[in-house]
């Protein structure tokens, strides 16, 4: 192997590479008012940091015209962000009666997201503000009247006792559901149903009623574990097997194999033990490439849970690329942790000759 390379995930080789991207463009000056400047980071464009700082997506290409195509934006470019362009802010006269107090409009928000916010119905805030013509189109700076919230019903329900063994007792808040509820204190959504029989309708709660929380399900715990297992794991709240599975770098069926007390790999609740079965090795020997193809960014090792697809994004490169530079894997469908790559330059076409094939 390479003595350059490392094969601790991956390694970058210190070299010239031949076609590689310039260094980040830097404007000169930028345009009177923006709002100041911002390093590209992996990942964006130019659509993404105009949502970011409330401006169109026009307006920031055009205050930046030393990136000549908007549609190939690197890290390390700088661009200028505008200065939002809007009309003046609108401000209520008045406040209806009742109102819980004015809000000024942030950049990102939406009147959707103001009313779950303050926990009221669209309607009654777009109603509440008739200085806001078009409902769908609010600037920051905008000023909102915030009605009162929907009185609750005539008494809240709170039951009388709570059954045997419950965690605590629980008011329910704005957004609320029994699910959402359920989910928060590990417990099952039928259990949590049962334990408030007051709620005739556990599809409608409201803000001040109180509900008694059940305890969880007892705690299965295997007797003895598989020979040559990792350990044993104690579920946390919003567990699944699946996840559960994935953490440890094992299968979802030789986990559920490895616990045949758990009787329904669907549920499990918070404090189950499972046994983690030890990690299906890789196929012996790693694929590792003699050589990589002129102009290559670096070498890659394999790690648990990648694809040719996803490698291939996280590099910036086209998965037709990553693939013509690694003809030592025969099957791109189907790679293992230590396979190591061969990352092309997102700049170049690979190019495989039949000298290197």
């Amino acid at each position: 192997m390479d003595e350059k390379y490392q094969s601790n995930c991956c390694q970058w080789i210190n070299e010239p590479v031949m076609g590689s991207r310039q260094a980040g463009r830097v404007p000169a000056t930028c345009p009177p008012g923006f709002q100041g400047r911002y390093t590209v980071q992996p990942g964006d464009t130019m659509f993404f940091i105009a949502q970011r700082f409330g401006v169109s997506l026009n307006a920031l290409i055009a205050a930046n015209p030393h990136i000549t195509n908007p549609a190939l934006i690197f890290p390390g470019d700088v661009l200028c962000v505008p200065g939002v362009a809007q009309p003046d802010c609108r401000v209520p006269a008045t406040c209806p009666p009742g109102f819980q107090g004015r809000y000024t409009v942030q950049p990102g928000d939406t009147m959707f997201f103001i009313a779950q916010r303050f926990g009221v119905s669209l309607n009654a805030l777009i109603a509440a503000n008739p200085q806001i013509t078009n409902p769908s189109v609010i600037f920051p700076c905008d000023v909102l009247c915030v009605p009162g919230p929907p009185p609750p019903p005539p008494s809240c329900r709170i039951p009388a006792t709570c059954p045997p063994g419950f965690q605590g007792r629980y008011t329910v808040q704005p957004g609320d559901t029994m699910f959402l509820i359920a989910q928060r204190f590990g417990v099952s959504l039928n259990a949590l149903i049962a334990a408030n029989p007051q709620i005739t309708n556990p599809s409608v709660i409201f803000p001040c009623d109180v509900l008694c929380v059940p305890g969880p399900s007892p705690c299965r715990i295997p007797a003895t574990c598989p020979p040559g297992f990792q350990g044993r794991y104690t579920v946390q709240p919003g567990d699944t097997m699946f996840f559960i599975a994935q953490r440890f770098g094992v299968s979802l069926n030789a986990l559920i194999a490895a616990n045949p007390h758990i009787t329904n790999p669907a549920i499990i609740f918070p404090c189950d033990v499972l046994c983690v079965p030890g990690p299906t090795p890789p196929p012996p020997p790693c694929r590792i490439p003699a050589t990589c193809p002129p102009g290559f960014l670096g070498r890659y090792t394999v790690q648990p849970g990648d694809t040719m697809f996803f490698i291939a994004q996280r590099f910036e490169v086209s998965l037709d690329a990553l693939i013509a530079a690694n003809p030592h894997i025969s099957n791109p469908n189907l790679i293992f942790p230590c396979d190591v790559l061969c990352v092309p330059d997102s700049w170049e076409e690979v190019i495989v000759t039949e000298d290197e094939e």
